[in-house]
């Protein structure tokens, strides 16, 4: 979802930049962009790993927390062809859901802002499984809340973490890059490397007409 149907992965990273700045703290960027598609207890694990030695870490969480749930008070946008990918989908009676590592009461909200929840199957939350991405699990969840199996899925993912889970269930990945690190092993997992969710509609009718 997010980096993905939502433009959030910017305001996060610029709200951990932030926080760091009023903290007086100098952190690489790299460090916040590895943690992009990880859900709260794994990215907290790979901070504390990280830089838990050389900042107060529940500090750092608070402070940048808070500034990224004032930026999206009033809603995140969403990515070009996001709302088009959904609606065509919708229309055409094809099952969709979300799979995110952000815990469910907040990925409701935010698709809420776009009156899009209605339009999913259902969204499973990174609160919701045992073993957050790269693991498996959550595309396995949410593809047997569907009633199909994970092969029979096409996941669409933004992160590195996100399309190693999305091979990993034996669905076919889609990559659309976002802010988040690739390199040739992460491309190497996704089925098809697309630059934007626009050219969503016209691969659906290929594929499903």
């Amino acid at each position: 979802m997010d980096g993905l149907l939502l433009d959030s992965e910017r305001i996060s990273h610029n709200s951990w930049l932030t926080a760091c700045a009023s903290l007086d703290v100098e952190i690489q960027e790299d460090v916040f962009r590895g943690i992009i598609g990880l859900n709260r207890r794994t990215s907290r694990k790979m901070l504390e790993e990280q830089i838990g030695s050389i900042v107060d870490l529940e500090r750092l969480i608070y402070t940048a927390n808070e500034i990224y749930q004032e930026r999206i008070s009033q809603g995140v946008p969403l990515k070009k062809g996001a709302r088009e990918c959904i609606v065509w989908l919708h229309q055409n009676d094809v099952l969709q859901s979300v799979a995110t590592s952000t815990q469910q009461a907040l990925a409701k909200k935010k698709l809420g802002h776009h009156a899009l929840v209605k339009l999913f199957h259902s969204v499973v939350g990174g609160d919701q499984v045992e073993h957050g991405k790269p693991n498996p699990e959550i595309f396995i969840t949410a593809a047997r809340r569907m009633g199909v199996d994970p092969s029979e899925c096409i996941i669409f993912e933004d992160s590195r973490h996100g399309i190693a889970a999305a091979n990993a269930s034996g669905g076919r990945p889609i990559l659309v890059p976002d802010l988040a690190i690739h390199d040739d092993e992460s491309e190497s997992h996704a089925w098809e490397i697309w630059d934007s969710l626009e050219r969503g509609p016209e691969k659906f009718e290929e594929w499903l007409r």
